[in-house]
């Protein structure tokens, strides 16, 4: 049951958008780069996630992911603090409630939500530079988070910025000492360039384009 409770954790935290950046930037990237006003027409759609577990869709101003999804647990693996009563699961520590799905000796708990990953505004910068396009968010006071998108044959690539091998990169371009614990960093336009030149935005997920009509 802690199996549950630990992954229905993660997807709340990905629904809130409650994960720190690993890196971010003084200004939108690339800088001197006009913004769009829209995402284009080819690039909207739906696509569906590699685990087939979430749906990201685009519009002209809007991207979102809706997840849908089951996770299931052997009733054995309830712990002291869970309790089992007909199809509802209680947990004995706060009193909190909740309808779960009987199958055999398993649990099945449901779990779905809709997330805006991004909305085109002032503080939702889009821009395009060398075939890519890049999500601008604004963190906080100059602080933006980036994301890089692409589409090729049909596959939806959505990458961010990595802790480890991503960051020391931009260090070297921006020749910030190692030791500077800073992950605020202030790029050119050509800078940028050769952070996309060394495969920056290591962390990927991929999603494929679903047909109008279904999956």
């Amino acid at each position: 049951m802690r199996q549950i409770v630990i992954f229905a954790i993660f997807i709340l935290t990905i629904l809130f958008n409650a994960c720190d950046p690993a890196a971010t930037f003084d200004k939108p990237q690339p800088a001197d780069t006009k913004s769009l006003t829209d995402f284009p027409k080819h690039i909207q759609g739906k696509y569906l996630d590699a685990d087939q577990a979430s749906v990201l869709t685009i519009t002209d101003k809007l991207m979102t992911r809706y997840y849908d999804f089951d996770v299931k647990e052997h009733k054995d693996s309830l712990g002291s603090s869970y309790k089992l009563v007909s199809d509802t699961l209680i947990n004995l520590t706060d009193s909190t409630k909740e309808k779960v799905v009987l199958k055999g000796d398993m649990i099945i708990q449901h779990y779905s939500g809709t997330d805006t990953l991004f909305s085109i505004s002032t503080d939702n910068i889009l821009k395009k530079f060398k075939g890519y396009y890049f999500l601008n968010k604004l963190y906080n006071d100059n602080a933006w988070e980036v994301n890089k998108l692409s589409l090729e044959k049909g596959v939806l690539t959505v990458a961010s910025i990595s802790y480890k091998d991503d960051i020391q990169k931009l260090k070297e371009i921006t020749e910030t000492s190692s030791d500077t614990t800073s992950t605020n960093f202030s790029l050119t336009r050509r800078q940028f360039k050769s952070f996309i030149k060394l495969d920056g935005f290591g962390e990927q997920e991929t999603f494929t384009r679903m047909k109008e009509n279904g999956r």
